[in-house]
């Protein structure tokens, strides 16, 4: 499946010169966990999380006294934000994408488009597309089937994610292209194909 079919979209984005204030506003009421931090042309140039954000906003506690020198907050998410930052593209496969999320312990990954921001993919993204329910996936499936071949020649069943499609025909020169069709639905874990009983079998 690719991240264009998991991201968040349009991406809320901040700039250098937004307040820490605001940022953390906007993480608050959105839920987020990173905003994506862009120049005038929208154009990337860092990421705040929200470790970034809290990092020197508490006093210490009166009760617990420390010889370390208090300095005044950062002021702006340019002073807080990372400059190095995981990207995608919409056309990047979602799989791939998750094994570098997970191998670099990354949350949230803007989506770039010609060095634009145009979406966000979270894990949270992905647990949505995972817990979509499985008539809504047979759904799409059927309707993807149709445009590319014979309506009604596959019957659907969907249970967990796990797509299995009965070929009417058998014939299986297609089945591999019928099987990448269903698997770039959201949701799908995994397709299979599978000849229809014949009379007598």
């Amino acid at each position: 499946m690719l991240v264009s079919r998991a991201m968040s979209t349009p991406a809320v984005t901040v700039t250098p010169e937004t307040s820490v204030k605001h940022a953390a506003e906007l993480m608050a009421g959105g839920g987020f966990t990173v905003l994506p931090v862009v120049d005038e042309a929208q154009r990337l140039v860092g990421i705040v999380s929200e470790g970034d954000l809290v990092a020197d906003r508490f006093p210490r506690d009166a009760r617990w006294p420390s010889d370390r020198r208090v300095t005044a907050p950062a002021g702006h998410v340019g002073d807080v934000m990372t400059k190095r930052v995981v990207t995608a593209t919409p056309l990047q496969d979602v799989r791939e994408l998750l094994t570098h999320m997970r191998s670099g312990r990354v949350r949230a990954v803007p989506v770039c488009e010609r060095d634009a921001v145009i979406g966000v993919v979270t894990y949270q993204d992905m647990i949505k597309v995972l817990a979509r329910a499985d008539e809504r996936i047979a759904a799409d499936v059927r309707r993807r089937l149709a445009i590319y071949t014979t309506p009604g020649r596959f019957t659907t069943e969907v249970q967990d994610g796990t797509v299995v499609l009965t070929d009417a025909k058998a014939d299986r020169d297609e089945w591999h292209t019928i099987r990448v069709l269903a698997e770039q639905i959201p949701g799908v874990v995994r397709a299979r194909v599978v000849a229809a009983a014949q009379d007598g079998d």
